[in-house]
C-alpha cells in the first residue's frame, strides 16, 4: 500500500493523518505503458523458482481463517460494510483525492475522530456497534486553494431508537455548544424532510468556507454526510447531500448484516466468515508486532478497495469490470479476476495508473521476469511497487525505501499464488 501525508477538516475538527492507499499497482520494466505502443502485454520469460529471493516470508497459503469470533465480529462486519458505504466519487465525480478518516469505525469512541469528542461520546452513549467512513476531496495542488470535501459515514445501532436518539442529540450539541469553531445553524433540505441538517461557515487560507452536517435515521444505522465547499458553492453542499441519501439508503438496504442477540429471538447468529470467498489465505500475513487497525486483514469488493485508492473511479471500474467481487488487504494485496484476462486487465490498467501518477519503470526480483516494478520518490521516501499476474490472481507488494523487501514479499507473493485455487466460485 502506498502513504501520503493530508491536513484536512472534518466538521469541527483539525485532522492531519497519513492515508493508507490500496488500489495501486506495479510498473514494467520499461517506461511505455502497457499496450500502448509497441509495449503489449507482461513479458513472456519464465519465471526461476530456485532463484527466488523470498526472504522470510511464507511461500504456500495460510490455513483457512473460519468464522469471526464476538471478540472479530466488529471488525469483520465494519470491513462487510465498506461495500455498502457511499465512495466520494460517486456522490461528485471530481472527488477523488482520498483524505483521513477512511476507515472501519470499531466503536462509537471513533466518530470522535471524524466528527467531534462530544459526537464520539453520544454515539458510544447510544451504544453505536460499528460503522465505516469515507473521505475525500476535489484534488488540490496547495492549501491555498479552493476544495469541495466530502466526508461519508454509515454508523450501525441496536435498534432505530438509538439511531434516531444519536442523530437527535448530535444534532442539538452542534447547535448549541461551541467547540471553539462557532455553532452550527439549523437548516432544513425540502427533499429530505427526515434528514437533520446543519451548517457553520469558517475562514481559511482559501477563503471563507461552508460546511454542512446532515445526520438521517434509517432503521437500525445512521447516515452520515458532511459536505464543505467554498462559501460561493453553498448550493453544492446541499445537492452532495441528497446525492449521497439517494445512492446510500438503497445501498444499505442490501448490506447483509449479522443479527444482533435482539434480532435473533435472543440467541447468538451464525458469525461471517472472516475470508469472504476465501482470497486472505493468499496474502502474506503482517507482521506479529505490527498492529492491526481493523481495516486489513480483510477482504473488500471494489467498492470496498476504491475507499483505500489513489484513483477511487478507475479502481472501482476496473475490479468491476474484471468479476473481481472479493480482494485481500493485508501485508501484500491480492486481487482476483473471474478468469486469466481480467486478472492481465487489473495489471495493465493499474501499471499505466502509476506511470500517470509519476512512477517510473524499476527492475524486476531475481528470477521473477513476469513482475512488474515501479519506483518514486515523495517527501515521505522511496516508495516502491512490485505486481505480477498468476492466473486469474493478481498480486501487490509495496514499501518505502525498501526495494529489497519489496522484491522479496512479491517473490514470495508469486509462490503462495503457485497454490492458489484457479476455478474458486
Amino acid at each position: 500500500m502506498s502513504m501520503r501525508t493530508t491536513t484536512w477538516m472534518p466538521a469541527a475538527a483539525v485532522l492531519a493523518a497519513a492515508v493508507l492507499l490500496a488500489g495501486c499497482t506495479g510498473t514494467d520494466t520499461t517506461a511505455e505503458p502497457v499496450g500502448k505502443s509497441g509495449g503489449d502485454q507482461a513479458t513472456t520469460a519464465s519465471v526461476d523458482p530456485a532463484a527466488l529471493d523470498t526472504g522470510s516470508y511464507p511461500t504456500s497459503p495460510a490455513p483457512e481463517f473460519g468464522r469471526a469470533t464476538q471478540e472479530t465480529i466488529l471488525d469483520v462486519d465494519g470491513q462487510r460494510l465498506a461495500e455498502f458505504t457511499v465512495v466520494p466519487f460517486e456522490i461528485d465525480p471530481e472527488l477523488t483525492a482520498v483524505k483521513m478518516p477512511t476507515m472501519v469505525m470499531r466503536s462509537g469512541k471513533n466518530l470522535g475522530v471524524v466528527l467531534s469528542d462530544a459526537a464520539g461520546d453520544i454515539a458510544h452513549s447510544h451504544q453505536m456497534l460499528y460503522g465505516y467512513v469515507s473521505t475525500a476531496t476535489t484534488p488540490t495542488t496547495k492549501t491555498t486553494d479552493p476544495s469541495r470535501s466530502v466526508v461519508q459515514a454509515v454508523m450501525r445501532f441496536n435498534n432505530p431508537d438509538d439511531a434516531a436518539a444519536t442523530a437527535r442529540d448530535i444534532h442539538q450539541n452542534l447547535l448549541t455548544v461551541d467547540d471553539g469553531t462557532g455553532l452550527e445553524t439549523a437548516e432544513s433540505i425540502d427533499i429530505l424532510p427526515h434528514t437533520l441538517v446543519s451548517t457553520g461557515q469558517t475562514n481559511f487560507n482559501a477563503g471563507p468556507e461552508v460546511s454542512v452536517n446532515a445526520f438521517t435515521p434509517h432503521g437500525d444505522y445512521l447516515l452520515y454526510t458532511w459536505a464543505k465547499a467554498p462559501a460561493a458553492d453553498k448550493d453544492w453542499t446541499a445537492k452532495a447531500v441528497a446525492t449521497a441519501l439517494q445512492l446510500q439508503e438503497p445501498l444499505i438496504d442490501r448490506f447483509p448484516a449479522t443479527p444482533t442477540r435482539a434480532q435473533n429471538g435472543g440467541q447468538s447468529a451464525e458469525l461471517p466468515m472472516i475470508d469472504q470467498d476465501k482470497v486472505l489465505i493468499y496474502a502474506i500475513p503482517e507482521d506479529d508486532a505490527q498492529a492491526q487497525l481493523g481495516d486489513d486483514m480483510a477482504a473488500y469488493g471494489p467498492r470496498g478497495m476504491a475507499h483505500r485508492s489513489t484513483n477511487p473511479p478507475l479502481t472501482y471500474k476496473v475490479l468491476t469490470d474484471a468479476g473481481s467481487d472479493h480482494n485481500a488487504v493485508y501485508k501484500t494485496t491480492v486481487y482476483r479476476a473471474k478468469d486469466d484476462a481480467g486478472a492481465e486487465t487489473i495489471l495493465t490498467e493499474f501499471y499505466n495508473d502509476l506511470l500517470a501518477e509519476g512512477f517510473t519503470a524499476a527492475p524486476t526480483p531475481q528470477g521473477l521476469p513476469d513482475a512488474k516494478c515501479a519506483t518514486k520518490d515523495t517527501v515521505n521516501g522511496t516508495q516502491d511497487y512490485c505486481m505480477v499476474a498468476n492466473g486469474r490472481y493478481v498480486g501487490e507488494a509495496s514499501g518505502t525505501d525498501n526495494k529489497k523487501d519489496v522484491d522479496q514479499q512479491i517473490s514470495a507473493q508469486y509462490l503462495i499464488l503457485e497454490h492458489a485455487d484457479q476455478n474458486a466460485e
